[in-house]
C-alpha cells in the first residue's frame, strides 16, 4: 500500500510539473510568435518579407536543435539542457524589452534554439507513463493546458497593451519564464531502455499519418501567426490590443475542442483527422471571403476547432505507433518537422503576401490541404495493415 501511495504521489507531482511548465513555456512562446511580427513591423518598420524571414529564423533554430541535438542526448543530458534552456529563455524575453533592429534577430534565433531543447522533452515526459489509459489522459491534459495558455496569454497581453508598450509586455511575460525555470529541475527524465534496436521513424505509417495531419493545419497556422495580425490591423483598422484579443478568441475555440476531446477520447483518430481537415478548409474559405472584422472573427473561431484537434491527435498517434524507447526520437523528429514547416512557410508566405496579398495566399493553401487529406486517407490504410502485422509496442 505504501508503494502504491508513493507511486500515486509521484504521478500527481509529475502531472503538476508537466502542466505548469507547459502553460508557462507555451504562453511565452506564443507571445514571441504572434507579437514579434508586430514589433518588427510597427517598431522597426520591417517589410512583410523581412517579417517572414524573422519568423522563419526562429523556426530554423528550433529545427536544428531539436533534430540535431535533442535526438542524440541521453536522459541525463536532456534534463541538464532542459533546465539551462528554460533559464536562458527567460533572459531572452527580458532581452526583447531592450532590443533594437539588430538584437531582434539575435534574440529570435536564440529563443528558437532554446525552444528546441524544451518543447520535445515536455511531450516525451507527458507520454512516458507505462499505463496506456493514464498516458493518453495525461497527453490530453497536456494539450488542454497548451490551449489554456494560448487563451490566457493573448488575453493578458491585450489587457497590458492598454497600459504599457509592446516591449514592456515581454518584460511582464518573463515572469512565466521564471516559473518554468523554477519548476524545470522537478521534471522527470527516466532513463530510456536501450535495446540496440533502431527504428526508421519516417517509414512508420503511424508517424506519417501524424505528420500529414499536423501539416494540414500547421501550413495555414504558420501564415496566420505571422501575417493575420498585420492583415487585421491594416484591413479593418483595429488596435493592437484588439488584434491580440482576437488571437485569444481563436485559442478559446481551440481550448473548447481539446476539452471535448479529453472528455470523449478519440478511439478512431481517422474520423477525427479527416473532419479536422474539412473544418480547416471551411474556416479558410470564410476568412478569404470576409469583408468585415465580424466575419473574420467567425473564421478564426472555426479555424480554432481543427487547431484544438490536430496536435493532440498527432501526439496520440505517435504514442500508439512507437514504444517508450523510441518516443523521444519520434517526438523530436515530429517537432523538428513542424519547425521546418515554420521555416518554409513564413519565407514563402512573406513573399506571397507581399506579391499577391493575404487572401490569395490563404486560397492557395486550400489546395495543399486537399492534397494532404488524400495522403492521410491512403496512409491510414497502410497503418492499419502495419498495426495488424506488428505486436503492441508496449
Amino acid at each position: 500500500m505504501e508503494e502504491d501511495h508513493i507511486s500515486r504521489f509521484m504521478v500527481i507531482e509529475t502531472i503538476i510539473v508537466i502542466l505548469s511548465i507547459t502553460f508557462s513555456v507555451r504562453a511565452t512562446n506564443n507571445l514571441i510568435m504572434t507579437s514579434i511580427p508586430l514589433l518588427a513591423k510597427y517598431d522597426f518598420g520591417f517589410s512583410q518579407t523581412l517579417v517572414g524571414i524573422l519568423s522563419a529564423l526562429a523556426s530554423a533554430s528550433t529545427f536544428l536543435t531539436t533534430a540535431l541535438l535533442n535526438t542524440r542526448l541521453n536522459s541525463k543530458n536532456r534534463k541538464i539542457s532542459f533546465v539551462i534552456s528554460n533559464a536562458l529563455y527567460t533572459l531572452v524575453l527580458i532581452g526583447y524589452w531592450a532590443s533594437n533592429h539588430i538584437t531582434l534577430w539575435m534574440l529570435t534565433a536564440t529563443g528558437g534554439a532554446l525552444l528546441g531543447l524544451i518543447m520535445p522533452n515536455i511531450i516525451t515526459s507527458a507520454s512516458l507513463f507505462k499505463d496506456a489509459v493514464l498516458r493518453e489522459r495525461v497527453l490530453a491534459l497536456y494539450t488542454v493546458f497548451l490551449s489554456l495558455s494560448l487563451i490566457t496569454g493573448p488575453a493578458i497581453e491585450s489587457y497590458l497593451l492598454d497600459f504599457v508598450s509592446l516591449r514592456e509586455v515581454f518584460l511582464v511575460f518573463a515572469l512565466f519564464g521564471a516559473l518554468a525555470t523554477a519548476m524545470s529541475p522537478l521534471m522527470h527524465f527516466p532513463a530510456e531502455r536501450r535495446t540496440g534496436e533502431k527504428t526508421n521513424v519516417i517509414k512508420n505509417p503511424g508517424f506519417r499519418v501524424a505528420l500529414y495531419n499536423i501539416m494540414a493545419y500547421n501550413i495555414p497556422f504558420s501564415i496566420l501567426l505571422a501575417f493575420a495580425g498585420i492583415f487585421e490591423k491594416d484591413t479593418f483598422h483595429i488596435t493592437l490590443s484588439l488584434v491580440t484579443l482576437l488571437f485569444s478568441l481563436f485559442y478559446l475555440s481551440s481550448f473548447m475542442s481539446r476539452v471535448l476531446l479529453s472528455i470523449r477520447p478519440a478511439k478512431n483518430v481517422r474520423t477525427y483527422m479527416i473532419s479536422a481537415m474539412g473544418i480547416s478548409l471551411v474556416g479558410i474559405i470564410i476568412m478569404v471571403l470576409s469583408r468585415n472584422v465580424t466575419v473574420f472573427i467567425v473564421a478564426l473561431l472555426v479555424l480554432g476547432v481543427p487547431h484544438g484537434l490536430t496536435y493532440p491527435l498527432s501526439v496520440l498517434t505517435i504514442s500508439r505507433a512507437f514504444g517508450p524507447e523510441h518516443r523521444n526520437v519520434a517526438n523530436s523528429y515530429f517537432f523538428s518537422i513542424m519547425m521546418f514547416i515554420g521555416i518554409l512557410l513564413p519565407l514563402v508566405g512573406g513573399f506571397l503576401v507581399d506579391t499577391i496579398g493575404f487572401r490569395l495566399t490563404m486560397t492557395a493553401i486550400t489546395f495543399m490541404i486537399l492534397g494532404l487529406l488524400i495522403m492521410t486517407i491512403i496512409t491510414f490504410r497502410k497503418w492499419e495493415t502495419w498495426r495488424k502485422a506488428n505486436t503492441n509496442p508496449e
